[in-house]
């Protein structure tokens, strides 16, 4: 039996040594109704007499158990009510959500009680009583997902808002606890299901290797924190490369100069970031990701949550994967005469400004990127400005020697991702200009130019 000085003094010491809770801090206990819970609800009502913090509780009934579940809610309401601490109830429709959204009913029912808990994060702590049964289960499932040496370190200790005051101590010493107290609790039937993920290694894996080593639990516990500070120490080394090899949506290729544990860090972190959540992301992505920047550039790797990364040449980046309306779009047909001389037109944030002027010996042929002028007599089909197309191409000198669009953008090293939506001044297939690059040899002005095709580009960003 759990001595219950012990217990408090134990919880007291894993709130000290993680920082978890402040003098007028407001906790706020996540509490289900069974002996974990109930447990944690107790201890911390002890020790707020010392610290002085406000404890309010949390219960969200999920809609999976029918007037089971209903008793629950009413055994934590009394209970609260019998030691006056005021309580915030929640009813969720976790069967109706994981049908409509296709999750898993455990994922759902997690996601539904994480956003009730979000409706008090911005006043509060929330605490929740994982302990190190809890903690050995995740070690273990995260182990057999994949992940790396962040998911091996198991629960973290704070999470944000979120605290774990009970995650260094057993469930015999919970149990314990209870017993010493005479505080009865409600037992959930489903923990006794073998369908559910965690259930199976709760009782099926966990107690084998407690056969084999009856310390196991506490080996995990202790693993998991000499992980904690390793986790902590790579982590530090990780965020300085990150902040020097990664921008917005792009990694810089030089990051594989990098010792592989910070290599493997910044990559993982890359993906999470750009995927909004670490959910998922498991150790094959981080290496298909590292494999990508290894290879050569224009090729692709799908990740999980429609993100794709793509390799560049000095980079890789990460975009959600969607098809292109941009592609093979035709933005706008010019056609310009003695009488309508001027045309402009306007994609997204450029315009193209197009003017038909005669060639005089007083015209200037200007040498800058974004002012072009063209022989306007050498357009044989209508002027378009468009996005590219298959079969396009430009000539590249005064032979007349053609490139097919797609090896110049190639061999200039312009990122494939970017290619679809480059704008083009064309003549059906021919390109006259590739905006803001080249143009083609070909509409050049020479001495027997009559009339020129002026071409002005403005925009954000864009100087001459």
């Amino acid at each position: 039996m759990t001595d219950n000085l012990s217990m408090i003094s134990k919880c007291k010491e894993t709130i000290e040594e993680y920082n978890m809770i402040k003098s007028g801090d407001k906790v706020y206990v996540a509490i289900s109704g069974g002996a974990d819970s109930v447990c944690l609800l107790l201890v911390l009502e002890e020790i707020r007499k010392e610290k002085g913090f406000e404890l309010e509780a949390i219960h969200v009934e999920h809609g999976i158990r029918g007037e089971e579940s209903l008793e629950d809610a009413r055994f934590v309401e009394d209970l609260c009510r019998k030691h006056g601490i005021r309580l915030h109830s929640y009813s969720v429709e976790s069967k109706k959500v994981a049908k409509e959204k296709g999750m898993s009913l455990e994922e759902a029912a997690r996601q539904l009680r994480y956003n009730c808990f979000d409706n008090h994060i911005m006043d509060g702590k929330i605490a929740t009583a994982h302990h190190m049964e809890d903690n050995a289960e995740t070690m273990l499932f995260n182990m057999v997902r994949g992940s790396g040496i962040e998911g091996v370190r198991g629960i973290k200790k704070v999470r944000g808002s979120f605290i774990r005051p009970l995650i260094e101590c057993s469930r015999k010493e919970i149990e314990g606890y209870l017993i010493s107290r005479n505080q009865v609790y409600r037992t959930d039937s489903t923990n006794e299901e073998m369908d559910y993920t965690r259930n199976n290694i709760r009782h099926n894996i966990i107690p084998r290797l407690l056969d084999i080593n009856s310390g196991a639990i506490e080996h995990f516990s202790n693993l998991s924190k000499m992980q904690d500070m390793a986790v902590e120490y790579i982590r530090k080394q990780a965020d300085i490369a990150y902040k020097k090899y990664v921008t917005g949506n792009t990694m810089n290729k030089q990051l594989l100069k990098e010792e592989l544990i910070i290599v493997q860090f910044v990559a993982h972190t890359f993906i999470c970031n750009r995927a909004g959540c670490s959910k998922d992301i498991s150790y094959i992505h981080v290496n298909e990701l590292i494999d990508l920047m290894k290879g050569k550039s224009g090729r692709k790797v799908n990740l999980p949550y429609g993100l794709v990364a793509v390799s560049n040449y000095d980079t890789v980046e990460i975009n959600s994967d969607y098809e292109k309306e941009s592609y093979n779009k035709v933005y706008d047909e010019i056609v310009l005469d003695e009488s309508h001389r001027k045309k402009t037109i306007n994609v997204n944030n450029v315009t193209v400004e197009l003017e038909l002027i005669s060639n005089t010996k007083n015209v200037q042929i200007p040498l800058k990127t974004y002012t072009k002028m063209f022989d306007y007599d050498k357009i044989t089909e209508v002027l378009c400005v468009r996005n590219r197309r298959d079969n396009d191409y430009i000539v590249i000198n005064d032979k007349g020697h053609k490139k097919a669009l797609n090896r110049y953008m190639i061999d200039e090293k312009i990122p494939s991702q970017y290619r679809d939506d480059m704008l083009l001044l064309c003549d059906g297939n021919h390109v006259i200009y590739v905006i803001g690059h080249r143009i083609s040899e070909y509409y050049k002005i020479t001495d027997d130019t009559r009339r020129i095709l002026k071409v002005h580009i403005k925009g954000e960003g864009i100087n001459e």
